[in-house]
């Protein structure tokens, strides 16, 4: 029996699953946001648009990009470092003043043993900074623009779409964990259920499957989420906690779990999660992991791994150390 986890990272990963479903439409004017065709997810409060210009909580969206986003509550200051710290901006409640910062000489300057002034480059913003849903909100386009993203409008997605060059790239990798996911069948009859798979893959050398996240979209209307289960292979590991949410956003659900037991977890590559919905009317259904960001939780889809035979805390793997395979798997296709 294993004797240490990461408390704060098992935690995290429980909250991930009972956190509020958002779902963006048009009639509450929340339009959806994309980084690099990554879907951000907010845990709330979501985007609106002010005066022609689409606002965002602080953090969430700019972390998906790889910034680092601070909060000064004395000064109601929101502070946005770029992923590759030569860019920091500088908003303020209510105020249409936007403060960018060339920080690129800071190194050289200490190295040098000089003092450092960064320029400062004042932007005025159409719409300030301002509190929604007890939200810090701010200028979305503005700052992506600042911290070298662009960002464009897709009126028919009715969506934001960002492109950033220093956004985690999901790309596969040999030596990356993998997730994918698979059917236990291709049909199903209405009424009957079929279970999914999460599959690891790439598992790191002598560790076990300490714990997984899976988000799963799906075509609600064609099916309903019903149970999870955490796997070695084709058995049940009985002993683990786990949480799910099966309204977690529009058509996507969330389960979670984590588990001490070392003796029954996953040690190699196979079957991690089990998640069995049910067919409501026979018709097809396209099942496919999530990789979007949710703001204020982080990944839809995580693996925790942790060494054999040892204390040392349980790795989370998210983002860029992880590749999700998000290939959709097809029940009752053609039906």
């Amino acid at each position: 029996m294993k004797k240490t986890i990461s408390i704060i990272a098992a935690a995290a990963m429980m909250c991930a699953a009972v956190s509020p479903a958002f779902a963006a439409n048009r009639e509450n004017a929340n339009p959806d946001v994309f980084v690099n065709g990554t879907k951000i997810f907010f845990e709330d409060q979501g985007a609106v648009i002010v005066d022609g210009r689409t606002l965002v909580p602080a953090r969430g969206v700019f972390e998906a990009m790889g910034a680092k986003v601070s909060w000064n509550e004395d000064l109601r200051q929101v502070q946005i470092e770029s992923a590759d710290d030569n860019t920091w901006v500088r908003l303020i409640i209510d105020d249409a003043n936007m403060k960018v910062y060339d920080m690129s000489g800071l190194f050289a300057s200490l190295f040098a043993g000089q003092d450092f002034e960064a320029p400062e480059t004042v932007v005025e913003l159409d719409v300030a900074p301002q509190i929604i849903g007890d939200r810090t909100m701010i200028p979305l386009r503005a700052i992506s623009e600042a911290i070298n993203a662009e960002a464009n409008w897709d009126e028919e997605a009715y969506a934001v779409q960002i492109t950033s060059e220093d956004a985690p790239v999901n790309e596969a990798a040999e030596s990356k964990p993998t997730l994918t996911l698979s059917a236990a069948s291709d049909t199903v009859a209405e009424g009957d259920t079929v279970d999914l798979y999460v599959n690891v893959s790439n598992l790191p050398a002598n560790t076990f499957v300490s714990g997984v996240t899976a988000a799963v979209e799906y075509n609600t209307e064609n099916f309903e989420y019903v149970s999870s289960a955490p796997v070695n292979g084709d058995t049940e590991i009985t002993n683990a906690l786990k949480d799910d949410n099966a309204n977690m956003g529009e058509n996507l659900m969330k389960a979670v779990y984590v588990t001490v037991d070392e003796d029954a977890a996953a040690k190699t590559d196979g079957k991690v999660m089990k998640l069995t919905f049910k067919s409501l009317n026979g018709k097809e259904g396209v099942f496919a992991l999530s990789d979007s960001y949710h703001g204020g939780i982080g990944y839809n889809t995580t693996l925790m791994a942790q060494e054999l035979n040892s204390d040392t805390s349980a790795t989370t793997y998210s983002g860029d150390t992880l590749y999700i395979d998000t290939a959709s798997v097809t029940v009752n296709a053609g039906k």
